[in-house]
């Protein structure tokens, strides 16, 4: 599942539908796009779908053309899920509370990792800072640990968990203790 969660889920379905449902994931409104806009956005997709999909075959060998248009994309998605998940599925992070606060839910609902490892920085295109990445979608992610310090400082101040892991192998270790305790049966 992860390896066309990016090429197919997020590039494509997601995006078709939240053009017809004129909203993303049925929670963040979207304007309808107007004909030219909506022309070139599937002009765009077509392009894409072309060059990833279809021009390796014309171009390459079977072999060759099979590994161009399939390792990218498996490559792409792997990495964006696994940078993805360890942020939000752990058993700290999953379960979001009844508090309304949109930014509070922000924060709970994320951890960030490996703060101090420019790996953890550069590998995850500056994803190992998603709390402030999702608190401030539109700031570019070179901006985002400067960030941090002050969202940390405003956390503890009012009471609010800022979930933190050392690094990639301390998120994977929570995330599969969420996965492990997920597929237990609850006890009655």
């Amino acid at each position: 599942v992860w390896s066309v969660a990016v090429g197919i889920g997020l590039s494509l379905l997601n995006d078709v539908k939240a053009n017809l449902k004129l909203s993303y994931n049925n929670v963040v409104p979207c304007s309808s796009l107007s004909r030219p806009r909506i022309t070139v956005h599937i002009l765009g997709r077509m392009v894409y779908i072309f060059l990833m999909h279809v021009w390796p075959f014309f171009a390459f060998p079977l072999w060759k053309a099979v590994i161009w248009a399939t390792v990218p994309c498996v490559l792409l998605s792997v990495c964006f899920m696994v940078n993805t998940q360890i942020n939000h599925l752990t058993n700290e992070c999953a379960h979001a509370s009844d508090d309304t606060n949109f930014y509070k839910h922000q924060v709970v609902t994320a951890q960030n990792f490996g703060n101090d490892s420019l790996f953890c920085y550069y590998f995850s295109g500056g994803l190992n800072y998603q709390i402030e990445h999702h608190l401030f979608p539109n700031v570019n992610h070179c901006h985002l640990p400067e960030l941090a310090k002050g969202v940390k400082r405003i956390c503890e101040r009012h009471g609010v968990p800022y979930h933190h892991a050392v690094g990639y192998r301390d998120a994977m270790e929570r995330h599969v203790a969420h996965t492990v305790k997920m597929e237990r049966n609850p006890v009655s």
